[in-house]
């Protein structure tokens, strides 16, 4: 069977320095190059990130297209993972003949080994990169449907929010993170305030007095959206942008342990969450993955 290899060049922090290459799944691998490409200004070092996707030669299929959501998906994942923004920025593909010549048309690394630890090993980006494999392992299988769900496009204004933060534009961060609070947990034409504040709360909090909190703060934070939205006074703050991070983050990574009900069940039970706390250990038992 002939497939086709999609070669991305990536800019941006996908792999710390201490791990060069890693093979995240049959048909995607990444790898650090350092050399000719991109600067890094906050290391003051050389390279570029080299994303290797193979796809399966069907008729009627867009390689570049089947490729690009794939790999979209998995740095979506990372930068969720990470809080660490990415670009991507070009791409070329070939014909191989498995899945196990990924990378191997790399003039950087010819040859190809799980990982390579250059210098000190450092664990924690080990353990990330773990963390980040195992995740993305959970959702691969689903990742079409995913990607084109709104929980996709919470994943998408998520990065946005990261995005905007990284060129320190503070108020649109807020609004890209409000929105993808909105594709979680609001239906169709639902008042929005009040429902998104009530259930990020029930779908994050660990107590019913940490519940309260968050619907606090979460009623504030759409209030600045608004403000942000429609030219009103209020400003936003670093904090702020802290604080959505901290909820979204965690809202985002409890809907993917949820990702085999629909938005539509899920809601349903965070509203009966909010008016009685104890039925809360029943949507923990229904998560399928521990984040």
């Amino acid at each position: 069977m002939v497939l086709h290899q999609v070669k991305y060049l990536i800019n941006g922090n996908i792999l710390p320095l201490s791990i060069q290459r890693q093979r995240i799944s049959e048909k995607l691998l990444i790898e650090s190059v350092m050399g000719d490409g991109y600067t890094d200004s906050s290391i003051g070092l050389m390279g570029h990130v080299v994303a290797y996707v193979g796809v399966e030669s069907k008729e009627n299929v867009n390689y570049f297209d089947t490729a690009e959501d794939y790999l979209n998906l998995f740095l979506y994942l990372y930068t969720l993972q990470t809080g660490q923004p990415w670009i991507k920025f070009t791409n070329v593909g070939f014909e191989i003949e498995s899945y196990s010549d990924l990378g191997k048309i790399s003039p950087g690394f010819p040859g190809f080994s799980q990982i390579i630890h250059e210098g000190e090993s450092l664990e924690r980006h080990k353990q990330s990169i773990t963390s980040l494999c195992e995740l993305f392992h959970y959702i691969e299988s689903d990742y079409v449907t995913i990607i084109n769900s709104p929980l996709g496009l919470a994943l998408q204004f998520f990065y946005d929010a990261i995005m905007s933060n990284h060129r320190r534009r503070i108020e649109l961060a807020v609004v890209h993170f409000m929105i993808a609070a909105e594709s979680l947990v609001v239906l169709g034409e639902e008042s929005k305030r009040q429902n998104v504040s009530k259930r990020i709360g029930a779908l994050i909090a660990e107590s019913d007095g940490e519940y309260e909190e968050i619907y606090k703060k979460m009623k504030k934070m759409y209030d600045i959206r608004s403000g942000i939205v429609h030219g009103g006074s209020k400003v936003a703050s670093p904090k702020d942008v802290q604080t959505l991070y901290i909820y979204l983050r965690k809202a985002t990574l409890e809907r993917l342990s949820l990702k085999q009900i629909s938005k539509k069940e899920l809601v349903k039970k965070l509203d009966e969450i909010s008016v009685d706390w104890k039925i809360k250990n029943e949507l923990q038992s229904m998560r399928t993955f521990q984040n």
